[in-house]
């Protein structure tokens, strides 16, 4: 069910089920002119109808006036969609009961409403049969009617005369409904109440920060749908490579050994190159197991005494091959030994990354190495490549999942390596930041505290 209905009323439009709001009159032209299109729309939307009359328009007058817009007004009433009362015939119905056992009343009649299978209560009333002395307690009831309505599907509308209002009863009745309609010149304009014309500002500012936040979530949420499809097809395709060349080597191994035809040195090289393939396979699925890790919190470290001076020898010695070939002239200098309690394994990942990360984005230039003990215990692990530099546009995203600066360059990477340093780093308690402009390099620094700490 729609939360808002249509009043039928030019000057209003639709308003929120719930709504109780007045409105000033005159003459029984003004009365006319607000409650015929108000019921009408009622009844054709489907709403139990009940309007509560007095002079200047009467039960009869109020009849004949509908019934102009309304054909088949007199089915209506017999069916009961449609209620007419005399304001004595109202209050004799009621008479004796409190203000709370009246509204209790109208509640009742929107729950029999909708076990009819009607929308709602749609009602009005005209006060023009109170006496001056009664506008005190009758706002008192007003005050109430508000919250009692609010959350129920019922439509209520007010009629005062405006002539027999002084100022102070004005005021309340302003203040007790939502909105006021008046007649000015040949048309109404809605006067509302201070405190709702607020929340109706307050309301529509939320709205837009919500809708911004809405759309800004949703295109971060498209972005990472879209890294995370480009992930899974760079991983299909990185981890399809060594399983294919493992399948061609073994099974050439086969076709020799069926033949007879399997040399001693022919099959050590082939089981070499099996043993290559699978320990690059090796490599990516543990790389895929450190992200799945990571990303959930459970990245476990094994700390033990280190000396990140040996091992940045190590990984270097390692990587001299795969730098030379990429045209990389390697250096390191360790300035004295830089023990601490890490996870060693866990260093070397993060600096074999570093490295990996330089053969890719700066093929051909020299890249700098050095470890330097940190005063009060810990380290300091720079690497330094001499190749085109990083925008700063685009240093921020670096360290995150699936980023990838140079997507021609990385192509057969995850864009995970560097994130990686930055999840192994935190995870030890550090801190590593990246030093670049555009032809001048790219400097990454990771410092180490002496143990792990919470990070």
């Amino acid at each position: 069910m729609s939360s808002t209905c249509a009043t039928g009323i030019h000057a209003i439009g639709e308003v929120a089920w719930g709504s109780h709001f007045c409105h000033f009159f005159r003459d029984p032209e003004d009365l006319a002119d607000t409650l015929v299109p108000y019921f009408a729309t009622g009844l054709r939307e489907g709403d139990l109808c009940v309007w509560v009359t007095a002079a200047p328009l009467g039960a009869e007058a109020a009849r004949a006036a509908l019934a102009a817009e309304v054909p088949d007004l007199d089915a209506r009433l017999a069916s009961g969609q449609l209620v007419l009362y005399t304001h004595e015939e109202f209050y004799a119905l009621h008479a004796g009961r409190s203000g709370d056992e009246v509204l209790g009343s109208w509640l009742a009649l929107e729950e029999q409403a909708l076990r009819r299978g009607l929308r709602g209560l749609r009602l009005t009333g005209n006060t023009a049969f109170l006496a001056p002395g009664q506008y005190a307690s009758f706002a008192e009831y007003e005050a109430h009617v508000n919250e009692a309505f609010a959350p129920r599907r019922i439509l209520a509308l007010c009629s005062y005369h405006l002539d027999r209002c002084g100022p102070e009863a004005l005021l309340d009745t302003v203040r007790n409904h939502q909105f006021a309609l008046v007649r000015r010149g040949a048309g109404w304009e809605v006067i509302e109440n201070a405190t709702l014309k607020q929340a109706k500002a307050d309301l529509r500012r939320l709205a837009d920060e919500l809708e911004a936040r809405v759309q800004a979530r949703t295109a971060e949420l498209e972005r990472a749908l879209r890294a995370h499809d480009d992930f899974l097809t760079v991983a299909s395709h990185e981890l399809r490579t060594p399983v294919t060349s493992l399948l061609l080597f073994v099974d050439g191994i086969a076709r020799a050994a069926r033949r007879g035809a399997v040399a001693t040195d022919d099959l050590l090289a082939r089981l070499d190159r099996v043993r290559a393939q699978s320990l690059r396979l090796d490599a990516l699925v543990n790389r895929l197991l450190d992200v799945s890790r990571a990303a959930n919190g459970r990245l476990e470290l094994t700390p033990a005494p280190t000396d990140l001076g040996d091992a940045a020898r190590s990984v270097c010695e390692r990587m001299t091959d795969d730098l030379r070939r990429a045209g990389c002239a390697l250096s390191l200098r360790v300035d004295g030994p830089a023990p601490g309690t890490w996870d060693r394994l866990r260093l070397e990942q993060v600096l074999t990354n570093l490295l990996a990360n330089a053969v890719r984005h700066a093929p051909g230039a020299p890249v700098e190495v050095s470890v330097t003990p940190a005063d009060g215990g810990g380290a300091a692990l720079v690497v330094r490549d001499r190749g085109p530099g990083i925008p700063a546009g685009a240093q921020a995203r670096l360290f995150q999942r699936f980023s990838q600066l140079d997507p021609q360059r990385s192509a057969g990477g995850f864009g995970l390596g560097l994130w990686i340093v930055h999840e192994l780093v935190t995870a030890h308690g550090g801190e590593v930041r990246l030093e670049s402009a555009p032809g001048e390099g790219a400097t990454f620094r990771v410092e180490l505290p002496g143990e792990p700490r919470a990070a």
